[in-house]
């Protein structure tokens, strides 16, 4: 019986139509797939309006979504900043025995701002916030600083309409610097939280090196009152 000759030009042929694809190749499609399909989920529940429903199941898509997807303004460099933001947070708390104690003043923004150079693959936004915080405290002290040229009739008419446009900002800032309390003291009974707002002029380079060396002041911009602290929002 002849045996026909294999031709060479068939070896390195692709596989004929209808030939099953390599397990590698499928397995790696359907993981594409599946990610895909889990992004667009993300994306569903992360831009859906507000519900009950979506606050049952937004944890997950919030996790996949603000770590890698959100939006970081920090990417726009404009010109460098010729001073540094400080932000002192104090903490009421509640001794066993029943006497409130204060906490001295901590600094808690510079540490945040530096916390993206620690993983920069996988950077948090805090300094985001802080920086809208920050841009807040100077809007209200610019407007809050007029009203000395107002009447005194009409001083406490002004700060109550200016507190009342702002008060969704402090209300940010009252969850947000409880978060912080509770991880400076985990262990106390913090009852309520204030933040003190500062400025820092940076020293230019040239003048770095001086001898005398130039001294950093700080300018305070605005102080809180003591908001009451927000228990939980730290879980």
């Amino acid at each position: 019986m002849r045996v026909p000759a294999r031709s060479r030009a068939s070896e390195g042929a692709p596989p004929a139509a209808g030939a099953p694809l390599p397990p590698a190749v499928r397995i790696s499609a359907l993981a594409a797939l599946a990610a895909v399909a889990v992004y667009c989920l993300c994306c569903l529940v992360y831009n859906a309006p507000a519900s009950p429903l979506k606050d049952r199941v937004k944890g997950p898509a919030t996790a996949v979504m603000e770590p890698y997807f959100w939006q970081d303004w920090q990417l726009f460099g404009p010109t460098p900043g010729s001073s540094d933001d400080l932000i002192y947070l104090r903490a009421r708390m509640r001794l066993p025995s029943g006497r409130t104690l204060e906490s001295s003043p901590v600094e808690i923004e510079q540490a945040i701002d530096r916390a993206p150079q620690d993983f920069p693959v996988n950077p948090t936004k805090l300094p985001g916030v802080l920086l809208a915080f920050d841009a807040a405290a100077n809007h209200y002290a610019s407007i809050a600083t007029k009203f000395n040229k107002l009447p005194a009739a009409d001083r406490k008419d002004a700060r109550a309409r200016l507190d009342h446009q702002f008060a969704s900002d402090f209300e940010e800032m009252r969850r947000f610097f409880s978060v912080q309390a509770k991880a400076l003291y985990p262990d106390a009974q913090i009852i309520a939280v204030q933040a003190t707002f500062k400025n820092r002029p940076i020293v230019p380079f040239s003048a770095r090196y001086a001898v005398p060396k130039p001294k950093e002041h700080e300018q305070g911009l605005l102080a809180t009152s003591w908001m009451t602290y927000v228990p939980g929002v730290a879980q």
